[in-house]
């Protein structure tokens, strides 16, 4: 989804700077070009606005991209535009006409930040749509297969795998080398809060051991499921729509585990 949905949502920057490649534009036109970007940009966000809201409300995932996220973006803006600043003070400096340089490079500067205002949409807005939705997939997958282990199993816990795949946003040939991202989730069969310890191994298609886990012990509410998630990945920063259980080298074909658990309250 994200390999359709990103360059969508370039095309409000793609059209004005379509229009000032042509210097000699009349500044109507050059409105003309700005409104239809603007126009452009608002329904982009207006739909993936909609989307994240209706993710909030029935997922729970938050709106925005946590605020270290959108910190490293910022940061990337702010370096990308202060690059192309030096760039031409120094072209200035060398021409001997400083003003009449930096003058001349307002609509690189003007593209520029278009670019960056794009950047900056398509990561808080577009890009966690296409995640989100990957996300919530594998959660309706593990309720189904919740479903089916509570009719055949006496079990007080159960785990599955939702998810075992590349993260990629390009074309398949991108994905080459990357790690795959593994998504586990737990479910708490009774209705009592449990203190449980997990062991767990991930088997490859082969049945070799990849990756093994072993947690803490974790807190679950009374017939819940959740993403099984070390607290590693919780504290990294990351938005909840990108955390995983672990990453694998090749894709995960099973998983095996065992448990110890008691009631919260004992």
């Amino acid at each position: 989804m994200a390999f359709l949905i990103i360059p969508i949502a370039t095309i409000p920057f793609l059209l004005y700077m379509f229009a000032l490649m042509d210097q000699h534009r009349h500044y109507r036109v050059l409105l003309r070009y700005a409104l239809l970007s603007a126009g452009t940009w608002a329904s982009i966000f207006t739909v993936t606005l909609i989307v994240n809201l209706h993710y909030l409300e029935k997922y729970s995932f938050p709106l925005f991209p946590t605020g270290l996220e959108i910190k490293i973006m910022l940061m990337v803006c702010g370096l990308l535009l202060g690059i192309i600043f030096l760039i031409v003070v120094l072209m200035g400096l060398f021409s001997k006409s400083l003003i009449k340089t930096i003058i001349q490079s307002s609509p690189l500067f003007i593209v520029m930040s278009l670019l960056c205002l794009s950047i900056m949409m398509i990561f808080v807005f577009v890009l966690p749509v296409s995640e989100k939705a990957t996300y919530a997939s594998a959660m309706k997958r593990a309720d189904r297969s919740f479903d089916e282990m509570e009719e055949e199993t006496d079990q007080p816990i159960g785990m599955t795998l939702a998810f075992s795949n590349q993260i990629c946003y390009g074309r398949s040939s991108s994905c080459r080398g990357t790690d795959y991202s593994n998504l586990v989730f737990m479910k708490n069969f009774e209705d009592r809060d449990l203190l449980v310890q997990v062991q767990m191994a991930f088997y490859d298609s082969s049945g070799n051991v990849m990756e093994t886990i072993e947690t803490g012990t974790m807190r679950i509410g009374a017939n819940q499921a959740i993403p099984f998630i070390p607290e590693s990945e919780v504290k990294s920063g990351k938005s909840p729509w990108n955390r995983f259980t672990l990453d694998t080298d090749s894709r995960t074909a099973d998983i095996q585990y065992r448990y110890r658990y008691k009631g919260a309250d004992e």
